[in-house]
């Protein structure tokens, strides 16, 4: 079936470049470990989390092309046929503070998709450095929501205001932040996930703006499905569940990728979500000495065919240890 999907995603043995230059259908490469500052090519994105565990992958996407390359203001895209990825990395040495330059990123998105030909973003990826310094309202996560607020400049109401996403803490000494999506000229179908709060309508004891983001978004494109699952924690309702249990946190957060994935199946009306080999899971850990004790139970509680990595890096919330997100592909009952 991964010949029918609009986006082929996979991760993959091998260096950036010989992926970059061995296939014209390469959307995107994403190198771990390395600064997005240090990206060589629009097509070419480094994300500042370290790899855990091996062998060492890179994570490719591929979609019709032939593929377009170029950049815009201070962002770089790679466009095929039907899907834009988009990636910005901004050098904060260059920023007065996390809320100006995550509200810049965000005007610098918005402005590109208006002209694009696939405007409708699908999911968007923020990896922040120092995710959970600074205190109370001043911690950099709340700060970098106040800037994505100011510049998308709605009240979301009873509405999702933007798409899935991932917020997800790189090293404090990593100099850019970065914010990369995927996007297509029609809309996807945003999915919220009944045991959770949508994250728009969070109290205030999380911030003084809510993240802005639905919980997973349905990319429909020639017949083909595929479930984007924004970040998923041990959050249930608007609560973090399993304080300092890292294998009972990373179990809730199945539970939740289970009924957003069957929310899904509800809304669609005739296509199940499978975690099989056609999908991809991102493993976040907080703690790399988690690592084994992670990698053991996502192994007894999720397929072993659905390929997965893990990544070292910092959850939103200073109390959670780990989070997953994904790429599911939806076939027909």
């Amino acid at each position: 079936m991964s010949e029918l999907l609009s986006l082929r995603a996979s991760y993959e043995e091998g260096t950036a470049g010989a992926w970059l230059e061995g296939a014209d259908d390469v959307l995107a490469v994403f190198e771990f470990g390395r600064s997005p500052l240090d990206s060589t090519d629009p097509r070419h994105v480094p994300v500042a989390l370290e790899q855990l565990g091996g062998p060492a992958m890179v994570e490719v996407w591929r979609c019709a092309g032939p593929i377009k390359t170029g950049s815009w203001d201070r962002l770089r895209f790679s466009q095929g046929e039907e899907l834009t990825m988009g990636h910005i990395a901004l050098d904060l040495r260059e920023s007065s503070d996390m809320r100006e330059a995550s509200r810049l990123a965000y005007e610098i998105l918005q402005t590109y998709l208006q002209q694009s030909p696939h405007q409708w973003p699908l999911k968007i990826w923020n990896y922040i450095p120092g995710i959970n310094q600074g205190q109370g309202d001043e911690e950099l996560y709340r700060q970098f929501c106040l800037g994505r607020a100011d510049a998308v400049l709605i009240d979301p109401g009873d509405s999702p205001p933007l798409p899935a996403a991932t917020a997800i803490g790189s090293r404090a000494e990593e100099p850019a932040l970065q914010v990369y999506f995927l996007a297509a000229a029609l809309p996807g179908l945003d999915v919220e996930n009944p045991r959770q709060v949508s994250a728009w309508r969070y109290p205030r004891q999380y911030g003084p703006k809510s993240p802005l983001f639905s919980r997973g978004t349905i990319l429909r494109l020639n017949g083909s499905q595929q479930f984007l699952i924004s970040g998923t924690a041990s959050i249930v309702g608007h609560q973090s569940h399993h304080e300092n249990q890292v294998a009972n946190q990373l179990s809730e957060s199945l539970r939740n990728v289970h009924s957003l994935l069957e929310e899904g199946y509800r809304l669609t009306g005739d296509s199940h979500a499978r975690l099989d080999a056609e999908g991809m899971l991102k493993v976040y850990i907080r703690d790399p000495s988690d690592l084994e004790l992670i990698r053991r139970t996502l192994d007894a509680e999720a397929p072993a065919e659905i390929p997965r990595i893990y990544l070292k890096g910092d959850i939103c919330r200073e109390n959670l240890l780990t989070e997953i997100d994904g790429i599911v592909s939806l076939q027909r009952s």
